[in-house]
């Protein structure tokens, strides 16, 4: 196995390694296509980057929840989150009251700073209404799209399960390192799609007193 970066090793993430791929031809849009097994699920995803996938169904949150279990040992109690599309602006309004005992799944916003406040917030978890907020332009074709639902999927089941964390910002650990560990089930990672490296993630998974 190839040796990872230092900060990597720090957030104890292991994920496969990424080849790049090649531009289409002739400047052409180039929309990926995926057939991937879910494991220890036996349930399929399949996307083709067009249309949107049927993925807010019970069955693709019971092979998240289930595939969660054994990767990463967390319980299975078996009440899915309510899960809301709705505006941008309304997810952002939430992440930054403070409503949410989460950070909230982020992007980097037209290459601003790791450490600059200007964020994109895709999507929240409510502990107290056990739901998820995605925004709603989130369709479920993309592999980073499916990671979000699966990064907020992980704040379900530790609220469900009582986990007990020092700050917000350790609990961000398991849903960061699961989302990175899903996007690489369709060679994706969080740098790619999310523009997150390294320090970033520190930021995000460090307690600060």
């Amino acid at each position: 196995m190839s040796s990872r970066p230092l900060w990597w090793s720090a957030l104890l993430i292991v994920a496969a390694a990424v080849l790049p791929s090649a531009e289409p031809a002739g400047g052409a849009e180039r929309i990926d296509q995926y057939s991937v097994k879910v494991p220890g699920t036996g349930y399929e995803v399949r996307l083709d980057g067009t249309e949107r996938n049927p993925t807010l169904d019970e069955p693709l949150l019971t092979a998240i929840a289930n595939w969660l279990s054994i990767e990463f040992d967390l319980p299975i109690l078996g009440r899915h989150p309510r899960i809301e599309l709705v505006p941008p602006a309304e997810i952002a309004a939430l992440r930054y009251r403070g409503h949410f005992p989460n950070a909230g799944t982020e992007r980097k916003l037209n290459g601003a700073s790791a450490a600059s406040p200007e964020r994109d917030v895709v999507a929240v978890y409510s502990d107290s209404a056990r739901t998820i907020y995605l925004r709603d332009e989130w369709t479920g074709r993309t592999p980073a799209e499916l990671s979000v639902l699966v990064h907020e999927m992980v704040h379900h089941l530790q609220n469900l399960a009582g986990l007990k964390y020092e700050c917000p910002q350790a609990r961000e650990k398991l849903a960061y390192l699961a989302q990175e560990r899903w996007l690489g089930l369709f060679g994706h990672d969080l740098a790619q799609d999310f523009e997150l490296d390294g320090f970033s993630l520190l930021a995000k998974t460090r307690c600060f007193y």
